[in-house]
């Protein structure tokens, strides 16, 4: 049988993944994506984009059909509900401070990956495939990537985009870190009484954000952060009660809520690669990083993976070089950064759920500081991005 030869295959059909081998493809790498689910499942999940995640999607042409399925997202409310002795106040962040209208959309996932497989099966110099990887071995100037087909590619650059459990990173030998945290999440999609106003709530509570963000017309998806033990408890209820605890726990900031959709539940958990690049193998999304759903930053930051990896193999690519040259500036691009962001939400996150009165008074007072004075707020919000906490502190 004959072998095909690629510039890269990309293995996971997630967003990260998808919109890697989009990106590349546009830049006249031959290119496959595997590992592309058959059917899409709606798990009431949803990610907001940034604005400068949404430029370079826009390169891609996928900007435009993101914004119209998605909500703008105007300001982000932080409300200190801890019942700490000393409080961090109230504050609204609004995007309109730093001259912007918005800063970002909030899409459901869904949304996003139908849309992002819909432009892989329409983009020149890709391949779209449902097949997963069993392994890969070196074959002098390429890679020899088994499928789970039965099938094999002969690639030159492997792209791990496959997750936290990356089959990829494995067979690669990259090690990582794992931290898991005492805490799961509740996701579903709410409807409620109240307009939001393009307005994201995010309830600090002593378990973790209990988080609003708005997804449609008097529609918000929630992200409700606590102990695994009190998740098992909230899932055990009717979704009615359930709806009614939601409304009591937000003291019915959007009035009275209904629960529409799937419920899911995510154990939380830090991971970091060791490393980002070996031999011929990258490592992009969550196969890279993964952190808590705290700040709006997971797929952000796998996007700016993306970002940075298309750009060095595409000017490899149109410099004549060989590919796997890019790939160690791909990795000093961006490990500084996943590393500090890492670090970042580990803090934040450890020091929300700690209750040690130091780390009370330290937040207290930086929350209070971007509340009084205009230019510390506009600076957190212009280097943080969607949530300003992370201006500061890093990112999730």
């Amino acid at each position: 049988m004959e072998v095909k030869v690629l510039d890269t295959l990309v293995v996971g059909g997630g967003a990260a993944g998808l919109a890697t081998a989009i990106g590349l493809a546009q830049r006249g790498l031959q290119t496959e994506v595997i590992g592309v689910p058959q059917e899409i499942r709606d798990d009431s999940r949803s990610a907001a984009l940034f604005a400068t995640t949404l430029d370079f999607l826009d390169t891609l042409g996928l900007a435009a059909p993101l914004k119209k399925a998605g909500w703008p997202l105007a300001a982000i409310r932080l409300i200190d509900i801890t019942g700490a002795l000393v409080r961090s106040p109230t504050t609204t962040f609004k995007a309109a401070e730093i001259g912007q209208p918005l800063f970002g959309y909030n899409i459901p996932n869904a949304t996003i990956l139908k849309l992002f497989r819909e432009a892989a099966e329409d983009t020149q110099n890709l391949t779209v495939s449902s097949a997963f990887i069993e392994g890969f071995r070196e074959t002098g100037d390429h890679l020899l990537v088994t499928l789970s087909d039965g099938t094999e590619r002969r690639t030159r650059i492997l792209i791990g985009a496959d997750g936290q459990k990356s089959r990829v990173r494995e067979a690669a030998g990259i090690t990582h870190r794992v931290k898991p945290y005492p805490q799961s999440a509740i996701t579903c999609r709410l409807k409620h009484t109240k307009d939001h106003e393009d307005i994201s709530l995010e309830f600090h509570t002593r378990e973790g954000p209990f988080t609003f963000v708005p997804v449609g017309d008097y529609e918000s998806a929630l992200v409700w952060i606590m102990k695994p033990e009190r998740t098992e408890e909230k899932l055990a209820q009717s979704r009615e009660a359930l709806a009614q605890e939601i409304t009591r726990r937000s003291a019915a900031a959007l009035g009275t809520v209904e629960i529409i959709g799937n419920i899911g539940c995510v154990p939380l958990q830090k991971l970091v690669a060791d490393k980002l690049v070996e031999g011929r193998v990258a490592l992009v999304g969550e196969a890279a990083h993964a952190f808590p759903p705290i700040g709006a930053q997971g797929l952000n930051l796998g996007l700016k993976d993306v970002e940075a990896l298309v750009k060095r193999l595409g000017e490899a690519k149109g410099a004549g070089k060989p590919l796997e040259s890019a790939l160690p500036a791909y990795a000093k691009d961006r490990k500084m950064d996943v590393e500090m962001r890492s670090a970042g939400v580990d803090m934040l996150n450890s020091a929300l759920i700690a209750d040690l009165l130091p780390f009370d008074i330290a937040r207290a007072v930086g929350l209070t500081a971007m509340k009084d004075i205009g230019p510390l707020r506009r600076l957190a919000m212009k280097v943080g991005g969607w949530n300003p906490i992370f201006g500061t502190k890093g990112a999730a």
